[in-house]
């Protein structure tokens, strides 16, 4: 686990810091053609790794740092969040539809950057296994920052409560999957390996402190939207959530 921590995760971290910064102010001050195009290109980016991470596993090219070297029904199905908010995310930048919108702002935001921070393996680098994992989580952050906050997609009144039920539902349909394949998806069957969820306490208990975060996590999320709705309420509901926001809105050319 040592490796997943040292030069490798620091550089992860800096890029992370680097393109979110660098790249979502750009949208928002700076909207055009340029936009779509990128978003395009970071939906690509996305779903496209996902595939090939399927296929590598399936070839069985992924060395012995990994935790598994061939495919295999209960370790490599797309059933983690941070797999799940890669395709929402992806399919969210061309298509802006709210709810894949919100499920990539609360999950890419609330769970991807946990396992950002703490990786659940040993990640060597330079490896497949560290572009692969990396490419993934910095990308699903970068995604939600840049449909909420640089496209100002933001999300729809009651969009935490929302996610919140998708969410449960998600977990539950994991579970029946851990158990008919014997898998460990999501960490619902066994202890977390060492990192945030490991402090929360030994399993099943850390299920609950688990639980707890997470919900609290998408509340805090939800919360810097609340002004901008109280707002659109007072307003007669002309500013819904998910508009652009203010300067942002696009005219028709005049005839």
């Amino acid at each position: 686990m040592d490796q997943s921590v040292g030069p490798g995760h620091v550089l992860a971290l800096a890029v992370t810091v680097a393109v979110v910064a660098g790249l979502v102010p750009l949208v928002r001050l700076r909207p055009g053609r340029w936009v779509t195009v990128a978003s395009w290109v970071l939906a690509f980016l996305l779903i496209a790794n996902e595939i090939a991470f399927e296929v590598v596993q399936w070839q069985g090219g992924l060395g012995e740092a990994y935790v598994a070297h061939t495919w295999t029904v209960g370790f490599s199905l797309p059933l983690y969040v941070c797999d799940v908010a890669a395709f929402a995310g992806g399919v969210a930048l061309v298509t802006r539809r709210p709810i894949l919108v919100e499920i990539t702002w609360f999950w890419g935001l609330a769970g991807t950057i946990q396992g950002l921070l703490t990786p659940d393996h040993p990640i060597l680098f330079p490896s497949y296994d560290w572009l692969e994992f990396y490419t993934d989580h910095i990308g699903v952050i970068l995604a939600a920052s840049w449909l909420v906050i640089g496209l100002g997609l933001h999300p729809r009144p009651r969009a935490a409560f929302r996610v919140i039920a998708i969410t449960v539902v998600f977990f539950v349909l994991v579970g029946v999957v851990d158990l008919a394949t014997g898998g460990d998806y999501d960490y619902l069957h066994t202890q977390h390996p060492p990192g945030l969820l490991a402090l929360l306490g030994p399993w099943p208990w850390y299920l609950v402190g688990a639980t707890g975060v997470a919900l609290a996590s998408i509340l805090i999320l939800d919360l810097p939207f609340w002004p901008e709705r109280r707002r659109a309420r007072r307003g007669g509901g002309a500013d819904r959530g998910g508009a652009p926001p203010a300067g942002r809105q696009r005219t028709a050319p005049s005839r």
